[in-house]
Parts: C-alpha cells; structure tokens; sequence
C-alpha cells in the first residue's frame, strides 16, 4: 500500500490567505498549532490556471507559478510546502519552508526531510513518535483522502 500526500502546511494563519483565496483549498487541522491544505488535482488547477511553468527543484506539482502566487498572498509569514511518496516501503519526502517572501530551507527527496520540516515549524515529538506522527499526517495514506 502506498502513502501520497501533496499539501501546503503551517500555522493556521500563515494558510488563511490560501484558503480565502481559493474555493477549492480545505483547511485541515492537525494539533492546535499546525494545520496543512491538501493539494488535490483540483486546487492545483485552480491555482495554476493551466499556465505552463517550469518545476521547482526535483518537485513534481510545485510549479515557479504556484511559488510566486504563493508568496503574493502569504506576504511575509512563515509556511512550508511538501510532496510525500512511498510505496513497498521505499520513498522520501521533499519540501521547503518560506519566510519573509523567499526560500528559507529546501529538503531533497529523503525519508527524514518532512520531520525537518515540522521541527522547524515548531512541531515537538511526541514520547517515541516522530514529528510526523505526532501531527497525525499518518492518519490517512492519500491526498483526497484528508478532503473527504
């Protein structure tokens, strides 16, 4: 069974202008403090109005276009961006934090980079979970599965 996960994750307030903005954007709360909006094809699309754009780094759905729409409506707040993929037990995660309008961290496709991540968003582990585990993103193994 695989695990695929594409979503924009932050505080709350660093993903409001995101969710204003776009009608087909879910808020996802998972603790009190980090909340993710899931990139389904359909947000995707929404945001990226079918411009041609080249990918960022080795990213498969972060587009230069999505990053500087991005950046125009989150202003200077701190928010991260990653894409997750596993199969058979093999897989990683790639993501990126902004902060103040610019790229802050870039984590390449590793098992360990989305825990970097949330660290670096303020995410403390749990007893022996990790920080993946501790915000719940093991609940459910696909992307359209955290809209429904």
């Amino acid at each position: 069974m695989g695990y695929y996960l594409k979503a924009f994750i932050g505080q709350k307030e660093s993903l409001a202008p995101i969710r204003n903005k776009y009608s087909n954007s879910k808020l996802v709360d998972l603790t009190d403090k980090i909340s993710m909006i899931p990139i389904t094809d359909e947000l995707f699309d929404e945001i990226n109005q079918m411009e041609n754009s080249s990918e960022i780094s080795s990213f498969e759905f972060l587009t230069k276009n999505i990053e500087n729409k991005t950046l125009d409506l989150i202003g200077n707040k701190k928010l991260a961006y990653f894409e997750s993929e596993f199969f058979g037990g093999q897989g990683g995660h790639i993501g990126l934090i902004w902060v103040n309008g610019k790229r802050e961290f870039i984590g390449e496709f590793r098992k360990d980079t989305l825990n970097k991540i949330l660290k670096k968003l303020g995410v403390i582990k749990n007893g022996n979970q990790d920080e993946f585990e501790t915000v719940g993103l093991d609940r459910h193994r696909n992307t359209e599965d955290w809209i429904d």
